[in-house]
């Protein structure tokens, strides 16, 4: 491989970490704002959540709605937490405040 290629693996790996934390950073501050965890604990189940969901998709254990654009797991376990109308700046708030608090583990 060319350096000009192993540059554009590490930018989409680095771009798919990225991806992936704004998942556990966004599904961690619904678990605070919609269930009350605390901040430690619901980051730390948002990365297993999101680690199985990604588990899931890599063995094709899900099914997709062409029509809305969203997937749902064969297990509902790994589901996302759904949050409210009513909780959704509230998420977004404790999302940045989470996202500057473990900015270290991207």
């Amino acid at each position: 491989m060319g350096i000009g290629s192993n540059l554009s693996v590490d930018v989409a790996e680095q771009e798919h970490r990225e991806a992936l934390f704004e998942k556990v950073i966004n599904e961690a501050a619904a678990l605070v704002a919609v269930n009350g965890h605390s901040r430690e604990s619901a980051y730390q189940d948002a990365k297993a959540l999101i680690s199985a969901q990604q588990e899931a998709l890599a063995k094709g254990e899900y099914s997709e709605d062409q029509d809305s654009n969203t997937i749902s797991f064969f297990y509902s376990s790994i589901e996302g937490t759904a949050v409210p109308s009513s909780k959704k700046s509230q998420v977004a708030a404790i999302a940045n405040e989470l996202r500057a608090q473990f900015e270290g583990d991207l």
